[in-house]
Parts: structure tokens; sequence; C-alpha cells
């Protein structure tokens, strides 16, 4: 039986070291899906410290909404708030120029499912950092899975490594945060931090 992952909207750098670590996974999209989750919400490195993005959802069945029914909510303009607060955290990055017209086409593109928002963000950096990872989505809800990524809680998971992050002036590097930090800072080269 194959890994199974949740999904991630710009998940940690650790998300992605543990799903490169695998050939092929499955991600969850027959649950229920979770408060609080990084399903739609990523962590930035802002001025002030780490910042929460989320995206706003809509769950047509309210609580007991499968995860592949859930709906992105474009009720407010979240696209344009989450893009200038990039822009404001990432501007000095030395690969910000580089990915910022990629990065902002995935934050524009309206996608009505949000399983299908993060399944073209995680496609965008699998292939960004190369990384040979196969997957599919779960066809059906199962309790057990001999390796269970679902309930890690990946935004507390501490990554391998370090690099220099854009903020010279903290005082510790901060590793529980998107990826698009890596992607910001190391560009290409963020890749051996990765698998």
């Amino acid at each position: 039986m194959l890994p199974v992952f949740p999904l991630a909207y710009f998940g940690s750098v650790r998300y992605f070291q543990d799903l490169a670590s695998f050939g092929q996974v499955l991600f969850e999209n027959a649950d229920h899906l979770p408060k609080q989750t990084f399903r739609n919400r990523m962590v930035i490195l802002g001025s002030q410290g780490p910042q929460v993005l989320t995206m706003p959802l809509e769950k047509p069945s309210g609580s007991k909404t499968a995860t592949k029914d859930v709906l992105v909510s474009y009720k407010q303009n979240w696209p344009l708030i989450h893009w200038r607060t990039l822009k404001t955290a990432y501007a000095s990055a030395p690969y910000f120029e580089h990915y910022a017209q990629d990065i902002e086409q995935l934050l524009f593109k309206k996608k009505r499912f949000l399983v299908d928002f993060d399944l073209e963000i995680t496609r965008f950096i699998l292939d960004v950092y190369q990384l040979p990872v196969d997957f599919s989505l779960t066809e059906k809800y199962e309790v057990f899975y001999p390796e269970d990524h679902r309930d890690l809680d990946y935004e507390s998971l501490e990554m391998k490594g370090e690099y220099q992050q854009v903020l010279f002036n903290q005082k510790h590097f901060n590793s529980q945060i998107s990826i698009l930090d890596l992607l910001f800072c190391e560009g290409p080269i963020g890749r051996r931090l990765i698998i």
C-alpha cells in the first residue's frame, strides 16, 4: 500500500522532504477537511516573523464535506492579498524575480475545488525541484495506512538542514514555513535540501 499524505497549499519544506523520500504517494481527498489545516494555509516569513496566509473555503455539506468537494471561495480577493504579502516579504530574495510570474499565475488562476488548486501547486514544486514523485488521489477513506502522514502537523515539524533566509537580522533560522521561502531564497539549488 502506498504512503498517504494530505494535500498542501504551498506546504512546508519538511512536507516536501517527506514527499520526496517516496517515489509514489497517495494524496488524501476522501476525508473530511479538518479545521486549521495547511491544506488551505501557508506560513511565510515576514518582517515581524512567521505570518499565516489562509485561503477561504466553502464547504457545501458543512463539516461533513469531503476534501474533494471543498470549494475555494472568491468572495474576497484573497489572491491579491496573498500576492502583495509575498511581494512585500520576498521582493529582496535572490530568486524572487525568477519565480514571481509563475507564483502569481498560480495564485490568480481561479480553481473551483481546493484539491485542484493544491494539486497544481504541488505539480509546480515537484517540477521546479525535479522531484521524481508520482501521485494519485485516494478513492475512498481508509482509516489505516502503513505509512500515514495525514495527521502530521507539518507546520510544527523541523526541516532537515538550513539555508540563508531573507531576514538576516533574525536571531534564529525558521524552518517551519512554506516551500516558497526556500524557492525564493535558494532557487533551484534548494533541491539539495529536499532530497
